[in-house]
């Protein structure tokens, strides 16, 4: 049997020859493997500027290594300098200079094996950083930090639900979005730890209540695997906290079994809030998906007329094993049946974070929301708790110790310190609203640039010299008589490609320099407005109506009755309150929202109105045999789609072949035959014309 490599696992009952382990010897690369793993997004960072650094070289006529070995710092200076030009739309804060230095000595020990940098160089960068950053015009404060409290949750997570600026390829992620803020808040958990839960890391469990109440309280455990690690894992500790409108407490345990952070999550008595609630969206998902391992456990109401056997402490409620591997939060893919939710794929941070701060800018917050909003929050609501220690504090967000906390989570709005210094009993809630995000809420603040401030970019000298280029390269197209697609592989389209996306990213970046300008100035013009108007007697500004979709989900409808219901006092009545939320965000993850995006980009051409919100009309149980030549099959055979969008008639017949092609033939598998999906039609599809023409088709078949 020949041996296995020494980089593969090696089984303890297996003897290598002393050959093998000479070899392995011999062959040992001290430069690869004694560098350190770092995470994705460091190894990202340092692949930038290695890349940086060998282009600076090539350009300066330089051996990368050789010069990287022996540095100096007048090359230094040279190389920061050419990188804050290269950079200069990227690299605008002063702190980040630190950041790229850092890299660069990383990615010297890399290429080089040198660990040590000369004191004197690193003595004389501080001086070079500040030259550089003066010269550059870099920004010298520090980024605004802000905190997300339990209330400006409940602010985004209304929004969420009952805004219909707030559109979603798919209506699950509504319900996915809604619940890793709230885990985000309760548990305090960076983006990647979030994403990363799968069904084998939850625990669903009955206990017996306290009280000895008849009715089991629900407790829902997860095990956080994806942690970021500080020279391998993180200490292991349970933290059992309460999801409750004030900030959670929390206890620290001893190390569980399996050496991962673990983070249990109780039912709240009489939930005055079930919006804030993290058991509805969860357990919602967990039925969606058909996830208990139960076969006859497929719904709420069967969940909580379950009972713990006598003589036991508790009734664990299992999931399906071979789930176990699958995430939680997943994304969408493009399927014939339109957009579906996919089975392996979790929900990338790049779509999360945009999601968040398109949320927050809904809501009418000034500062950005993201992940680490509310993993702040969380972290003050533990530092401001007297049953959690600053040592628990640490464990608990994966600290090394509070010098992180201090630098980069503790907020700069200090307290009621008047009430400290002059002895007098501290207006904590007033102090704690004064440091939210929610008192920044404004909906007549400018989210996006008009049609006007749109076209003033158009004509900067920048903007208007890449058009001309994109524009001559399009005629050349039109002179050689080809289109752009037929063009692939070529130097011309190549060339396209760099000038469009030259363009584009020139224009985002105008645009996004002016909104900033744009919202500056009504910051400091509309309270001067609004003085103004009130000491002149004047009614107050209306808020300007906020643009509005022409109808909503009636299963989004009954999941805001649902969830904006107030608390009761019987345990009875408290579990179909939560049955009935569960059973309104289950019929929400069903459905898809595909007409959402489109509106929103075609009302960029119109003012904005206000649209009354009613429910979809609804569909006949039974479907005519032939349907309308100018509708779509797959869209009509959906289920998971709304009734406007399954019933849309298109202007054209060719308007309804590209709708084809785009949404659901070029996500077709070739060569496999596709049922027609109209709901009383059996005929199997052998391309696009029984589509086309199903309407016709079927009526020549019944005459």
């Amino acid at each position: 049997m020949a041996p296995r490599k020494y980089g593969e696992a090696v089984l303890h009952n297996i003897e290598h020859a002393p050959e093998y382990y000479q070899q392995m010897e011999n062959d040992f690369d001290v430069l690869e493997l004694t560098q350190r793993v770092y995470g994705r997004g460091s190894e990202n960072m340092l692949s930038l500027v290695k890349k940086f650094w060998y282009q600076y070289c090539q350009f300066t006529k330089k051996n990368p290594v050789a010069t990287l070995k022996d540095i100096s710092i007048n090359v230094l200076y040279a190389f920061f300098d050419w990188l804050l030009r290269e950079r200069k739309d990227r690299l605008g804060a002063a702190s980040s200079l630190q950041t790229y230095w850092n890299a660069l000595c990383l990615v010297r020990k890399q290429e080089t094996g040198c660990h040590q940098i000369d004191p004197l160089i690193k003595s004389q960068m501080h001086g070079v950083r500040q030259r550089l950053a003066n010269a550059h015009n870099l920004r010298k404060d520090k980024k605004k930090k802000p905190v997300l409290h339990a209330e400006d949750e409940f602010e985004l997570l209304k929004t969420l639900y009952t805004s219909t600026e707030t559109t979603f390829p798919h209506e699950r992620y509504r319900v996915q979005l809604a619940l890793i803020m709230q885990l985000a808040g309760i548990t305090g958990n960076r983006p990647s730890a979030l994403l990363a839960v799968c069904y084998q890391h939850i625990k669903v469990t009955l206990l017996p209540d306290p009280k000895s109440g008849e009715q089991p309280r629900v407790l829902i455990e997860i095990v956080f695997h994806h942690t970021k690690g500080y020279l391998g894992e993180k200490d292991a500790y349970v933290l059992l906290c309460y999801a409750t409108l004030a900030a959670p407490s929390a206890s620290v345990a001893i190390a569980n079994e399996h050496g991962r952070n673990e983070f249990g999550i109780p039912d709240v008595p009489n939930e005055p809030c079930l919006l804030l609630c993290p058991h509805i969206p969860l357990l919602a998902l967990l039925f969606a998906d058909q996830a208990f391992a139960a076969p006859s456990l497929n719904s709420p109401e069967q969940l909580f007329r379950l009972r713990i056997a006598p003589g036991q402490k508790q009734l664990p409620v299992p999931l399906k094993e071979e789930m176990a591997e699958r995430p939680l939060f997943r994304r969408c893919k493009n399927t014939v049946k339109g957009i579906q939710i996919s089975e392996e794929q979790a929900l990338a941070d790049s779509t999360l974070r945009p999601q968040m701060i398109n949320l927050g800018s809904i809501a009418g917050m000034e500062l950005p929301t993201g992940p680490y909003t509310f993993r702040r929050g969380n972290g003050q609501a533990l530092d401001n708790s007297n049953d959690i220690t600053d040592a628990q504090r640490n464990i608990i967000l994966q600290h090394h110790n509070s010098s992180v906390f201090q630098k980069n989570y503790a907020s700069r709005y200090m307290p009621d310190t008047q009430a400290a210094y002059r002895g007098l009993k501290p207006q904590t809630a007033l102090m704690r609203a004064a440091s939210g995000m929610s008192r920044t809420i404004d909906p007549r603040r400018p989210r996006k640039l008009n049609l006007a401030q749109q076209a003033e970019i158009d004509r900067y000298p920048d903007v208007r010299l890449l058009r001309r280029r994109l524009k001559s390269l399009l005629q050349t197209f039109q002179d050689q008589k080809r289109s752009i697609t037929s063009a692939k592989g070529t130097p011309l389209y190549h060339h396209y490609r760099q000038a469009y996306q030259a363009h584009r990213n020139l224009r985002r970046r105008h645009e996004k320099a002016l909104l900033t300008k744009v919202k500056e100035r009504y910051k400091k013009e509309q309270p001067v407005i609004d003085i103004q108007r009130q000491l002149k007697g004047l009614p107050m500004a209306e808020q300007e109506a906020l643009q509005t979709a022409e109808y909503v989900f009636e299963e989004r409808v009954h999941a805001i009755d649902a969830l904006f219901t107030f608390a009761t006092s019987s345990t009875e009545e408290e579990c179909q309150r939560r049955i009935t939320a569960i059973n309104a965000l289950i019929a929400l993850c069903k459905k898809q929202e595909i007409q959402g995006f489109r509106r929103h980009r075609a009302d960029n051409k119109f003012k904005e109105k206000q649209t009354s919100v009613s429910p979809p009309p609804n569909l006949s149980e039974t479907f005519p045999i032939e349907c309308e030549p100018t509708q779509c099959i797959f869209c009509l055979g959906n289920e998971d789609l709304s009734a406007p969008d399954r019933l849309k008639n298109f202007a054209s017949r060719g308007d309804l072949k590209k709708h084809f092609h785009r949404k659901h033939l070029r996500h077709h598998p070739d060569g496999q035959p596709i049922p027609c999906p109209h709901p009383r039609c059996d005929v199997i599809l052998n391309g696009a014309m029984h589509l086309q023409n199903h309407a016709e088709v079927v009526h020549k078949t019944r005459t």
